[in-house]
């Protein structure tokens, strides 16, 4: 029953599409571009026509385990450029045993569907929103395929949205961890801290006021990498435990206690996964979501809060 109930579980995450290219000056950072609507265009033809894929043919299969193509199997303008319409996510690669069907090779390609959300943000930001069937979700697969539809001179980039403030949720934080390396012309910094190291806090040495400030942490954790560096850091100085500048910090996380279990929150640093949200939908007996609920769930959490998240 385990299993059956998490794969009733319906969730949905958030990513946008920019193109990143070099920059002449080798000093600087690369620039970040939005699409034009000539390119966004390229894809809203490829999802809005929903002719079966001939899967059965071995070069189709092929192209859709390479990411070059996808089974769209539903689509619809909601209004302006925002369009929703449901995809087949592929598996493969791994043998195991059907009680009807019996042994499933390893190469065969085996089809979930899944919800999208799509739209161009006035930057020219590709937003890109997914659903995932329990454990189940084919964002990788979607991403492919958008990247080889848009590909030129400059690169694809997925960037992962994610709110912290979400995913402490109703949780209590017990402990942060921030990890940090000083740069390396500060020879003042040496003696004390040297040039890298590890601040832990828990809530019990801490005192009150603890969640709170966690939570402070928490909703100024958005935006862009430097943004969230800076904001972190900005909360560091004040509360006096180590002078840090934006790129010092390494990895910044804390530990949740919830319903007797106690979770790792990643504010920044190894975790970039983007948040998943749960939807309200009703699900079939042969665990399909309902089309409807699902669009109407996605469009709300797209307006408030993923545009208020990012901006667009």
């Amino acid at each position: 029953m385990a299993k059956r109930h998490i794969n009733r579980q319906i969730t949905a995450s958030f990513h946008y599409l920019v193109k990143t290219e070099k920059s002449e000056n080798k000093n600087k950072e690369l620039t970040q571009t939005g699409f034009t609507l000539g390119e966004f265009e390229t894809i809203r033809a490829r999802i809005a026509n929903t002719t079966p894929l001939e899967v059965n043919n071995e070069t189709v299969a092929t192209r859709i385990k390479l990411g070059l193509d996808l089974p769209f199997t539903h689509y619809e303008l909601v209004e302006n450029q925002l369009h929703f319409g449901e995809f087949e996510g592929a598996y493969y690669g791994q043998e195991y045993r059907n009680n009807k069907l019996g042994t499933i090779s390893a190469d065969s390609l085996n089809l979930r569907t899944f919800h999208y959300l799509l739209t161009r943000l006035r930057d020219g930001r590709i937003l890109i929103g997914v659903t995932y069937n329990g454990q189940f979700g084919d964002y990788e697969g979607i991403r492919q395929c958008f990247s080889n539809l848009l590909k030129s001179n400059a690169t694809v980039t997925s960037k992962t949205i994610k709110s912290i403030s979400d995913e402490i949720g109703k949780g209590e934080p017990v402990e942060i961890k921030l990890t940090f390396r000083t740069a390396r012309e500060r020879p003042e910094r040496k003696g004390l801290f040297g040039r890298s190291g590890v601040i832990a806090i828990k809530s019990t040495e801490y005192g009150e006021g603890f969640g709170e400030e966690v939570a402070k942490m928490a909703k100024h954790a958005k935006g862009t990498l430097p943004d969230r560096k800076r904001s972190i850091a900005d909360l560091v100085n004040s509360s006096e435990m180590i002078e840090l500048d934006d790129d010092d910090i390494i990895a910044v996380s804390a530990l949740v206690r919830e319903d007797g279990r106690v979770r790792t929150v990643y504010f920044l640093g190894e975790n970039n996964f983007s948040t998943k949200y749960p939807l309200d939908v009703a699900v079939s007996p042969d665990g399909k979501a309902n089309r409807l609920e699902v669009k109407d769930a996605l469009i709300k959490l797209m307006r408030t809060k993923i545009i208020p998240l990012i901006g667009g």
